[in-house]
């Protein structure tokens, strides 16, 4: 009774923001707005999209606009959502993300079920996490935070460790490991830290 409540108040509060959303036009941009190329983009009209999000699916209405320079299209809502290629809202990228980094993709696919009621095959979950681990590696190799004082210690240690990452099963197929019939799970992904001691007393 309590899973079928849930599941009915989540299905209520996903039509209200849906409707909310969609009765606002603020994402139509003008009939001529610029593209990305540098040409002109002219509007085509409103566009759904089925949306997977944290209270279950959502159909969304967007302004639409395509450029003949380019010959692409492009929404401003989609933009401005964080929606671009892709039908999962950010809320629920965040979940896929966690799941599949503590385990499989195919147990990361049974968690949300069976917890939030939401459903996605394992192959969704290892596009969402290898998509997302693209984004954070390109974030972490353009974006280096300086020290505080803006110099560095004269003196930096090195640490270097293994950890196990759960894989699908046929990536560890064959691979002996520490389950209880010698199979295994995982497989190795070394770490590497980097610190200083000079501020300790």
């Amino acid at each position: 009774m309590e899973t079928a409540a849930r599941r009915r108040a989540l299905t209520i509060a996903a039509r209200v923001i849906e409707k909310t959303v969609n009765a606002d036009h603020g994402d139509h941009a003008g009939a001529t707005p610029a593209c990305a190329c540098g040409g002109m983009a002219r509007y085509a009209g409103r566009r759904k999209k089925v949306l997977q999000c944290s209270l279950g699916k959502m159909t969304l209405e967007r302004a639409y606009y395509h450029c003949s320079k380019c010959g692409k299209g492009f929404y401003p809502r989609d933009r401005a959502l964080g929606l671009e290629g892709t039908w999962l809202s950010p809320a629920v990228t965040r979940m896929v993300g966690a799941v599949g980094a503590m385990e499989s993709f195919q147990e990361g696919s049974d968690l949300p079920a069976e917890l939030a009621g939401l459903d996605w095959d394992a192959k969704q979950v290892e596009r969402t996490a290898k998509s997302l681990g693209r984004e954070i590696e390109l974030d972490e190799r353009e974006h280096v935070e300086p020290a505080p004082d803006g110099e560095v210690a004269s003196t930096m240690y090195l640490g270097m460790d293994g950890t196990g990452v759960p894989m699908r099963k046929d990536e560890v197929d064959g691979r002996p490991g520490k389950q209880p019939d010698g199979t295994s799970k995982t497989r190795e992904m070394k770490l590497c830290t980097v610190w200083t001691a000079e501020d300790r007393a």
